[in-house]
């Protein structure tokens, strides 16, 4: 009895330490403080949803070695996985496509699962409202007609050597799949927009060279690029598979914690 005693006094004295409670992966963090009132928290392989719902943030081991297959399959993992560089610093040619591997259900549960339902939340914002003053349609959810009107103001108040280049939009909401894929276009979920088609560089357009590499281009003003940066939306012109018109919204992307840390 009296060793029990002792033992029991020795267990009180230096209780077992308690369970550390599992990590949650950092791309689920960007993804839960992106997005509040739509993401509710977290698990080590669950995004929550505010409705209750749970989906999945890693569905394999390893991702498909070929691009295109990891493209058409990508889980939340690999959404988060690749880190944008914000601002000027970002390396050229680009070597990733951060932004570009998409978890498709997400993005059809967070705006709409079809054209009818991205129709219902989209409104009409004033492009460039002091000069050309194009409506435009945008998704609702998120604030995202609120941030792209937020850069249409600054882009208005830039000088016209550089307000030129987004003077004419080729347009925002249309539900559609990326050409030749089976991918639904960002343009679907009324959340991006291309601008100065004319100024614009694609690397389909580029001729391989005789290594078959696509050279990397672009003439868009990187001052541009910063004010929709500002407002939360990435551009296609810091992927491998550059399309420098393109511009979509994606905060989770720009959070600190997942971003690109500065060269």
């Amino acid at each position: 009895m009296m060793l029990l005693g002792v033992l029991a006094g020795a267990l009180l004295a230096n209780p077992a330490p308690a369970p550390t409670a599992p990590e949650i992966p950092v791309g689920l963090r960007c993804l839960v403080e992106s997005y509040p009132g739509v993401l509710c928290g977290a698990g080590p392989n669950a995004l929550r949803w505010c409705d209750g719902t749970e989906m999945a943030f890693r569905t394999r081991e390893q991702p498909p070695g070929d691009l295109e297959a990891r493209l058409n399959t990508a889980d939340l993992w690999d959404q988060m996985e690749q880190r944008y560089p914000v601002g000027r610093d970002f390396p050229s040619p680009p070597a990733a496509d951060p932004g570009r591997l998409r978890h498709q259900p997400f993005f059809q549960k967070m705006y709409g699962q079809d054209a009818k339902a991205v129709a219902a939340t989209t409104t009409t914002i004033r492009w460039l409202p002091g000069s050309v003053n194009l409506p435009l349609k945008v998704t609702t959810k998120n604030g995202v007609d609120r941030a792209l009107a937020a850069v249409s103001a600054e882009l208005d108040a830039l000088p016209p050597a550089l307000r030129r280049f987004v003077e004419k939009p080729a347009g925002t909401f249309v539900w559609r799949t990326v050409k030749g894929t089976p991918r639904l276009s960002m343009h679907s979920f009324a959340l991006a927009i291309d601008v100065g088609v004319q100024f614009s560089d694609y690397w389909k357009w580029v001729k391989p060279d005789a290594d078959g590499k696509r050279p990397y281009r672009n003439r868009f003003p990187l001052e541009v690029v910063e004010v929709f940066e500002r407002h939360g939306f990435i551009w296609g012109g810091k992927w491998a598979h550059f399309d420098t018109m393109h511009f979509e919204y994606r905060p989770e992307l720009l959070h600190p914690a997942c971003r690109a840390a500065p060269e």
